[in-house]
């Protein structure tokens, strides 16, 4: 029984009027982190095991998440250089690490801020690019989520046949990597979450909007339609990107809430993402796809960062009821229930700016990107 379970009982009992027995020796204990220190807010009290650095290819570590179907092999986007750093038996005592950067890396992977894992051996990446082609032209903002392969024989290599197929049509040679499928409506993208099949949540910088994008049926290894796409807009005007600072979400599937950390807001914010109605159409960047603003969602403020001393909140991950922040101004890891209370925090010895990433699936093991030290991160029990 949870701490909170425990005290709800208690309450339950004493309404009706009735004590529990021997009601003297029934404690409630307060809920902390083992990964923080059991609320000791000391780094003595935790195990900081460094998992990779620049010798691994990080470069600028900027999110992390394990593959569900592959044990033990973690995925990191390395946003600056357009890469993603593989680490097979992640922590454990055969780790090797693989770097791997697509063909064309420059457009679909383009200062990746954000990756989660989808349907089986499918990913989603975001990023925070007005598409430059890393600085080869004037930004177009023709830039949004991208859908790929997790099958390490299709990631990063090029499909022989969409070259072909793809140089025929322009008259050209085209390669466009191994992506499965692009959309193209939220340049400076900051965060992205999991909901089902092929659809995918994304903090959207350049609107300040929270996007709903549904891939539906991808095109393939490294074709190019994209006009079965459907983008929904929400909340536009009500979120703040930072630059530079990933702004991370969360979708838990019990509820069909979105946990969105605001950095320019310093607030966690939270969208029902079963309220709201179609609104009126908004412009497409590619023909076919539906585009659309939803209104009258309901959206709150969960978490006030000033009031905890929290200043720039990045990361973010839910377990059961803890939702676990980065925040990575003051490189504080917090910890709050899914109520909005404060129930732990540890700050980490890494420079200012450096925490963004942030993945658990327990509170006995949390793990970490810093993206000015090159490192991956492990925090665990003592």
């Amino acid at each position: 029984m949870s701490a909170r379970d425990a005290a709800c009982c208690l309450l339950a009992l004493s309404l009706l009027g009735c004590k529990p027995e021997e009601s003297e020796d029934v404690k409630v204990e307060p809920l902390t982190v083992p990964a923080l220190g059991a609320g000791a807010h000391s780094l003595d009290a935790v195990n900081v095991t460094v998992i990779g650095t620049s010798d691994n290819g990080l470069r600028n570590p900027r999110d992390l998440a394990f593959n569900p179907e592959v044990p033990g092999e973690l995925w990191v986007v390395s946003g600056s250089d357009d890469a993603m750093v593989i680490f097979d038996d992640a922590g454990g005592p055969n780790q090797s690490s693989e770097r791997l950067v697509d063909p064309y890396a420059l457009h679909f992977m383009d200062n990746a801020a954000a990756i989660a894992f989808g349907a089986p051996m499918t990913f989603g990446t975001c990023q925070e690019s007005g598409n430059t082609y890393n600085g080869q032209g004037k930004a177009n903002y023709f830039m949004g989520p991208t859908l790929w392969s997790a099958n390490r024989d299709i990631f990063a290599t090029s499909n022989p046949e969409a070259v072909a197929y793809l140089t025929d049509l322009y008259g050209f040679e085209t390669d466009l990597g191994s992506h499965l499928d692009m959309l193209h409506e939220s340049p400076y993208c900051m965060g992205m979450a999991w909901e089902r099949d092929n659809v995918y949540w994304v903090f959207d910088g350049y609107n300040s909007a929270i996007g709903r994008y549904d891939f539906a049926v991808d095109h393939g290894v490294g074709y190019d339609d994209h006009s079965d796409g459907i983008i929904a807009k929400y909340v536009t005007g009500s979120v703040l990107r930072v630059e530079g600072i990933p702004s991370h979400v969360e979708f838990e599937h019990e509820t069909s809430y979105l946990y969105i950390a605001d950095t320019g807001n310093n607030t966690i914010k939270v969208l029902d993402t079963l309220t709201g109605q179609r609104g009126s159409d908004l412009r497409t960047k590619e023909r076919g796809t539906e585009h659309y603003e939803v209104d009258d969602a309901e959206m709150w403020n969960l978490i006030h960062g000033e009031d905890h001393g929290m200043v720039a909140p990045s990361g973010l991950a839910i377990v059961g009821e803890v939702v676990l922040i980065t925040d990575n101004a003051t490189s504080t890891v917090w910890a709050f229930t899914i109520e909005g209370e404060l129930i732990d925090h540890l700050t980490l010895d890494v420079e200012a700016g450096g925490l963004m990433g942030i993945w658990a699936e327990s509170l006995d093991e949390i793990w970490l990107t810093d993206a000015v030290g090159k490192q991956v991160l492990r925090l665990s029990a003592r």
